[in-house]
C-alpha cells in the first residue's frame, strides 16, 4: 500500500524499498457504480464537496462541537466552524502532501474522540491517501500489527492517552516499522523525536505553500478505496476491510425510509463510540457533513456530563452501545436536562436492545429506540421496527435491512451474507500478499462472518458470531487474550468465549481449566496478569469461570459453540460442572 520505506523518525528522510500491493485501483465494475448511482445509493461528490459547499454557504454554522474534558472547566468545549473545518482540512492536506504521502498512501492515527481526528480524517480524502484510523484501546502489540499489515507511511498518536504512554510506545516500535516514514504526536513530541502535531500540521500554514496546492481534491475519489478499517479478533486474525466514500454515503443515502432515523437538513449527532471506530465516522463525521449538520464529540465518557453536552448542543440523534444507554438513563433520572430537541435513539454494538432498557429509554426521553445491527464491512446494516411502550412487540423482533442491501437468511441458522452499495470494495486478511475485491467473483456476496435466521416478518435475526469472533464495544482479540492467559503459571488451558449480559450486551468470559483445582486464579489476579502482559483494559474478560476440562471435537479443536450455550444456561451462583 505504501510506496518507499524509511527509518521511522519524525522528520523526512528516505531509503529505497520494494513497493507491496496498493489498493487504489480497487473499484467496483462499472455496471455496479453505474447502478448504485442510478439508484441514488452513489454519488460522483464526496463528503469534502458536502464540506465545502457548507462553508462557503454558512461559514459560521458549527460543524463539531468536541468536548476535552482535561483541560480547564473554561476551555473544555471547543466548537469549530464548517469555515474552520474546511480551513484546518486544507493544512492538514498540505500537511501530509509535504511528507511526502501521495495517492493510495495509507495515513494511521491513534486519536481520541477530538475535532483533529475527523479533520486529519477529512484530509487523507482530499490527498487521497488511505486511512487508517486505529483504536485508542489498541496497545503496542496491536499497533505493531496493524502498521505492519497496512503498511503505513505515518502514524499520529497523544503523547499520554488515558495512562499510556502512546508516543514511547509507537517509538519503541520504530526500528520494526521499516515503512513508517515519520511519527507525529500530538501533545509532548519533542521527549520521542517526533513530529510536533500542533506546531506543524496545526500552526502551519500549509495551505498556502506549494504542497498545500498539490494536496487538491481530484477527480473520481468518490469509488475509488479513502479508509481501511482493522478488525482484531476475527476468526484470530487481523483483517482489515476498504471502503470508499461511497460505500460510507450509502449508509446515509439508505435512511430515507419510513422507519429509518431519516435524513434531516442540519441536524446535530452524538455518539458514544470512539471517533477511531467505523460507527462513529459514519454517524458524526459523514452523516453531519452529508446533511449539513454538526457532529458532537466527548472525548471522556461520563453520563452526567453526556447529557450536559446533548442538553446545550441541541442533540437531535444519539448513538450508543446498551451499556452507555443504561448509564445516561441512570444519569438522566438522577438529574434531569432538557433534551426537547432528542428525536431518536439507535443502540448499537449488538444486534438487540434489552426491552426494560428500550423501555427505560422511551419513558425518561420519550423518543423512539432503534437497534442497529451493523459490522466493519458494511457500517450500518440493519435496523429494528420501534415498538411503542405497551405494545406487543412483534415488529421488533428482528432487525430489517436497509434499503438497498441484500441479506442471505434462512429459516436455518446460517452464515449471513450482504451485498449491496453499503459492503466493502475489499477484505485485506494480516499477512496475505494484497486485499480481496468484494465484486472479484462477479456477483458481490460477502461473508459478514455473523449467523442468522429469517424471521417471520421480513427480518432478520443475528444469533452468534462466526468463530472466535466476540465482543460488543470493541473486537475482542480472543487468540491473544487466550495465549496471555496460557502465561499465567496456575493456568492449564483457557478459552475466551461471548456471553450476553442483560444489560451491556455481548461480553468476553475467560473459561479457565486451572493446574490445580483447590488453587485457582480469581479474577482480580487474572486481570492483573493479562494488564502486565500488554492487554487494553477494553479487551479484559469480564466474567472467569473455572472448569475441569474444557470441551473438544474429535480433532482436540475446543467446541466453543458448546462453550457458549454452557454460559447461556448458567446462573451466578450455581454449581459448575465441567461443559460437554
Amino acid at each position: 500500500m505504501g510506496l518507499t520505506g524509511s527509518t521511522a523518525h519524525g522528520t523526512a528522510g528516505t531509503r529505497p524499498g520494494p513497493t507491496p500491493a496498493r489498493p487504489l485501483d480497487l473499484v467496483p465494475p462499472a455496471e455496479v457504480a453505474d447502478r448504485f448511482r442510478g439508484a441514488g445509493w452513489w454519488r460522483l461528490q464526496t463528503f469534502l464537496d458536502d464540506l465545502y459547499r457548507t462553508a462557503a454557504r454558512a461559514p459560521g454554522r458549527p460543524a463539531i462541537i468536541s468536548e476535552r474534558a482535561h483541560r480547564p472547566e473554561g476551555l473544555r468545549r471547543v466548537t469549530l466552524s464548517y469555515a474552520q473545518l474546511a480551513r484546518y482540512v486544507d493544512r492538514f492536506a498540505g500537511a501530509l502532501t509535504s511528507l511526502g504521502v501521495s495517492p493510495g498512501d495509507p495515513v494511521a492515527f491513534q486519536l481520541p474522540n477530538w475535532w483533529e481526528t475527523a479533520a486529519l480524517t477529512l484530509a487523507c480524502l482530499r490527498v487521497g491517501a488511505v486511512a487508517v484510523p486505529v483504536l485508542p484501546t489498541v496497545r503496542a502489540h496491536g499497533l505493531h500489527r496493524i502498521l505492519d499489515g497496512t503498511r503505513a507511511r505515518i502514524c499520529v498518536v497523544p503523547d499520554v492517552w488515558e495512562g499510556f504512554a502512546h508516543a514511547e510506545a509507537l517509538a519503541d516500535l520504530a526500528g520494526r516499522l521499516p515503512w513508517l516514514r515519520h511519527r507525529v504526536v500530538l501533545g509532548d513530541a519533542a521527549a520521542t523525536g517526533a513530529i510536533d502535531f500542533a506546531a506543524y500540521f496545526r500552526r502551519t500554514a500549509h495551505e498556502r505553500t506549494e504542497a498545500g496546492l498539490r494536496s487538491r481534491p481530484r477527480g473520481g475519489q468518490a469509488d475509488r478505496p479513502a479508509l481501511l478499517i482493522s478488525v482484531m479478533g476475527l476468526r484470530d486474525a487481523y483483517t482489515s476491510v476498504l471502503h470508499s466514500p461511497n460505500t460510507l454515503y450509502a449508509n446515509i443515502s439508505a435512511q430515507s425510509g419510513p422507519d429509518g432515523p431519516g435524513r434531516r437538513p442540519g441536524e446535530v449527532f452524538l455518539s458514544t463510540l470512539p471517533l477511531t471506530s467505523l460507527a462513529s465516522l459514519l454517524y458524526t463525521v459523514c452523516w453531519p457533513l452529508a446533511v449539513g449538520g454538526t457532529g458532537v464529540f466527548q472525548d471522556v465518557w461520563d453520563p452526567g456530563r453526556c447529557l450536559d453536552l446533548m442538553a446545550t448542543a441541541g442533540v437531535d440523534q444519539v448513538y450508543a452501545e446498551p451499556a452507555y444507554l443504561s448509564e445516561l438513563v441512570t444519569a438522566q433520572r438522577r438529574r434531569p436536562r432538557e433534551t426537547d430537541r432528542l428525536r431518536l435513539v439507535l443502540s448499537g454494538g449488538r444486534t438487540s436492545t434489552p426491552a426494560p432498557l428500550a423501555a427505560e429509554l422511551r419513558e425518561v426521553f420519550g423518543v423512539p429506540v432503534l437497534s442497529v445491527w451493523g459490522a466493519p464491512e458494511l457500517g450500518m446494516g440493519a435496523l429494528s421496527v420501534d415498538t411503542p411502550q405497551g405494545g406487543d412487540g412483534v415488529r421488533g423482533d428482528g432487525v430489517h435491512p436497509l434499503r438497498g442491501l441484500e441479506v442471505s437468511a434462512a429459516d436455518a441458522m446460517s452464515p449471513l451474507e450482504v451485498r449491496g452499495p453499503s459492503v466493502c470494495l475489499a477484505t485485506w486478511r494480516h499477512g496475505a500478499p494484497a486485499p480481496v475485491a468484494t465484486w472479484e467473483r462477479g456477483d458481490g456476496w460477502l461473508d459478514t462472518g455473523d449467523l442468522a435466521t429469517a424471521d417471520r416478518h421480513g427480518g432478520i435475526r443475528v444469533l452468534a458470531r462466526a468463530g472466535t469472533r466476540t465482543g460488543a464495544i470493541f473486537m475482542v482479540p480472543v487468540a491473544e487474550v487466550e495465549e496471555r492467559l496460557l502465561a499465567h503459571p496456575r493456568v492449564r488451558e483457557a478459552a475466551v468465549v461471548a456471553y450476553t449480559d442483560p444489560e451491556h450486551g455481548e461480553l468476553p468470559c475467560a473459561v479457565v481449566v486451572p493446574t490445580a483445582l483447590d488453587r485457582p486464579p480469581g479474577p482480580a489476579e487474572l486481570r492483573v496478569h493479562l494488564v502486565a502482559l500488554g492487554v487494553a483494559e477494553a479487551f479484559l474478560p469480564t466474567r472467569l469461570e473455572i472448569v475441569g476440562a474444557l470441551p473438544r471435537d474429535e480433532g482436540g479443536r475446543v467446541r466453543r459453540g458448546a462453550l457458549r450455550n454452557w454460559l447461556t444456561r448458567l446462573h451466578p451462583g450455581t454449581p459448575r460442572p465441567t461443559p460437554s
